[in-house]
C-alpha cells in the first residue's frame, strides 16, 4: 500500500512540473506574439506574470527590459537587465542592452566595460563591436572607430547603420571617397535610408555637384515629408544660388530661387529681405 502510494505521488508531481513548465512556456510564447504584434502593455502583462512564476526567468526579465525601454521607461529596463546579468554573468544580450542604456547617459566608462565584456564572452558579437566603434566616435577616436565598425561587418553586422556610421567616421578623417562608398553601400541595403542620402547629397554638394545634390535630397523628403534635415538642406543651398545671382544682378533667377527656398522654409529671414528687396526694383 505504501509503495503503490508512493508510485501515485511521484507521478502526480512529475504531471505538476510537467503542467507548470507549459505553462510557462504558453505564457512566455502568447507574451512572445503580443510583443511582435505591437501590443506592449499587454506583452508586458504576460511576461511579469511568468517573472512570478519563475522570478530568475532570464528571457522573460530580458524582454521586461527591452519592453520598458521601448516604453522610455529606461531606469525600469537597466533594473531588469542588471538582474539578469546578476543571475547569469554570460548573458551578452542583456550586458548589451546594459551598455546601450548606460551609454544613452552618457556613461562612456561604464558601456564600454560592459562591451568589451561582451567581446570576452563571445568574440564574434557584432553587436559589442558595432556599440563600441560608435564610443570611440563620440571620443573622436575616429581611426579606432573604424577599426572596430569595420570588424563589426566582419563578423555579421552588414547593415545599413554600421555603413552609416562608417562613412561619418570617415568624413571626419576626410576620407571622403571611402565615406561616400559606405554610404552607397547603406542605400544598397535599405534605398530608403533618409540619413545616408542626406549625409551623400552633402558629399556631392562639397564636390561642387549641386544639382546632383539637390536631387539626393528631393529624394530623400520624398520618402520622408518630415524630413526636417533634407527641407534645411534644400532651402540652404537655394538660399546660396539666389546670393549668387543677386551678387551677379540677375534678380529674375535670385528671385526664383528665394522663392524656392520658402518652399522648404517659410520663414528664411534672408529669402524674405532680399525678395522685399527685389519687388522694389
Amino acid at each position: 500500500m505504501l509503495k503503490k502510494i508512493g508510485l501515485v505521488t511521484i507521478f502526480f508531481l512529475l504531471f505538476s512540473v510537467v503542467a507548470y513548465a507549459e505553462d510557462i512556456n504558453d505564457l512566455i510564447f502568447q507574451a512572445s506574439d503580443l510583443h511582435y504584434q505591437g501590443k506592449l502593455k499587454e506583452a508586458k502583462a504576460l511576461f511579469e506574470k511568468v517573472i512570478r512564476l519563475d522570478p530568475n526567468n532570464e528571457f522573460a526579465l530580458n524582454q521586461l527590459g527591452l519592453l520598458s525601454a521601448k516604453q522610455e521607461d529606461f531606469a525600469r529596463a537597466y533594473n531588469y537587465f542588471s538582474k539578469v546579468v546578476a543571475i547569469s554573468k554570460d548573458n551578452t544580450f542583456a550586458r548589451i542592452w546594459l551598455g546601450v542604456l548606460l551609454l544613452k547617459d552618457n556613461k562612456i566608462k561604464e558601456a564600454t566595460s560592459q562591451f568589451e565584456e561582451v567581446l570576452k564572452l563571445d568574440p564574434y558579437n557584432a553587436n559589442a563591436y558595432y556599440f563600441l566603434g560608435v564610443v570611440y566616435a563620440v571620443e573622436h577616436n575616429l581611426k579606432q572607430s573604424i577599426l572596430y565598425l569595420r570588424k563589426a561587418q566582419e563578423v555579421g553586422s552588414d547593415d545599413p547603420e554600421t555603413h552609416y556610421r562608417l562613412a561619418l567616421a570617415f568624413l571626419g578623417l576626410d576620407m571622403v571617397y571611402n565615406a561616400e562608398l559606405e554610404l552607397k553601400k547603406a542605400l544598397e541595403l535599405n534605398p530608403k535610408y533618409v540619413k545616408a542620402l542626406n549625409e551623400l547629397g552633402w558629399v556631392y554638394y562639397n564636390r561642387g555637384e549641386v544639382d546632383r545634390a539637390i536631387e539626393t535630397w528631393d529624394k530623400s523628403l520624398k520618402i520622408n515629408a518630415k524630413n526636417n534635415e533634407a527641407r534645411y538642406n534644400l532651402a540652404k543651398v537655394y538660399n546660396e544660388l539666389a546670393l549668387k545671382f543677386y551678387q551677379e544682378k540677375n534678380f529674375k533667377k535670385a528671385g526664383f530661387y528665394w522663392q524656392k527656398t520658402l518652399t522648404y522654409e517659410p520663414r528664411n529671414k534672408s529669402a524674405l529681405y532680399y525678395l522685399g528687396k527685389i519687388e522694389k526694383k
